[in-house]
């Protein structure tokens, strides 16, 4: 794959891209990940044209400008920008954890937009109860106050690494390929953090099981979710609570962790192709 950039509003997002031919997938990654998390599954998408974005404040990506923060909404407009200036007709979007929550929602705000999805270890946005909206937004906006300030910390990339991997299921050396992407050097050889730190800050609100559920009913296109059973999303039960909520939906478990997708690569790789083909 080879490194590209795209604008998207006043932002510049890059990418890893294997300059495929056919329909447009765009893999958008988990929560303080980044596009090299999605390379392993770029040998299974040769005849698409496979894009993995660092999304805004991640990887190599532009952090969003002073006094503002990293909504959900916000990624949402992001993709929605990039898809239009591109002027992509469809789109297949392929999103692991955060990803896929952006990438259902995606599709049922903008059904016209979307022609597939695949959800790996996500099955539609995070909800709470409506009753939670005081807290939840006042503990976000103390937390923003925490986050102002874009310091450099010094970091060491081989603690780096074995600290993700003490809470993560990613074997070292595809945690280590991760964290590179996420880190800067200086001229002396110094590594500091590139991801923007108000990435930590706590979401403003979440949406309601009801909200939710209008926005993924909205979709139209088939949708591939995998679930990893040792992964704390505990997947299936999700899925069977929401699968009503879907027109044309298929569920896979896979015996793994939440990087399901790093550690039984060919498993999902193959799930993913064969659903591409199909459409």
């Amino acid at each position: 794959m080879i490194e590209t950039e795209f604008t998207s509003g006043n932002l510049h997002l890059t990418a890893l891209e294997n300059q495929g031919a056919g329909t447009v997938v765009i893999g958008l990654h988990g929560y303080l990940d980044n596009a090299e998390s999605l390379r392993l599954l770029a040998p299974y998408l040769q005849s698409q044209r496979f894009i993995a974005l660092d999304l805004a404040g991640h990887g190599r990506s532009s952090h969003r400008p002073i006094g503002m923060h990293y909504n959900q909404a916000d990624y949402l407009q992001d993709l929605h920008a990039l898809i239009e200036e591109q002027e992509w007709e469809q789109v297949i979007l392929l999103g692991h954890s955060m990803g896929g929550i952006l990438a259902s929602l995606y599709a049922g705000l903008f059904p016209e937009k979307v022609k597939g999805v695949i959800s790996l270890d996500a099955c539609g946005p995070l909800t709470l109860e409506a009753n939670t909206s005081q807290a939840q937004m006042r503990e976000a906006i103390i937390s923003r106050k925490k986050k102002q300030r874009n310091k450099l910390t010094l970091v060491n990339l081989d603690d780096a690494v074995e600290a993700r991997c003490k809470v993560s299921d990613i074997p070292a050396e595809h945690a280590r390929a991760i964290l590179e992407r996420n880190l800067t050097q200086d001229a002396g050889g110094h590594c500091f953090w590139s991801s923007d730190p108000r990435l930590r800050t706590k979401s403003v609100l979440r949406l309601t099981e009801d909200q939710a559920e209008n926005i993924m009913s909205a979709i139209v296109c088939p949708i591939l979710f995998i679930g990893a059973s040792s992964s704390f999303k505990t997947l299936d039960s999700v899925y069977e609570k929401r699968q009503s909520w879907f027109k044309n939906a298929r569920f896979e478990q896979l015996t793994g962790g939440h990087h399901i997708h790093m550690e039984k690569t060919d498993e999902v790789g193959m799930l993913i192709r064969q659903f591409v083909e199909q459409m």
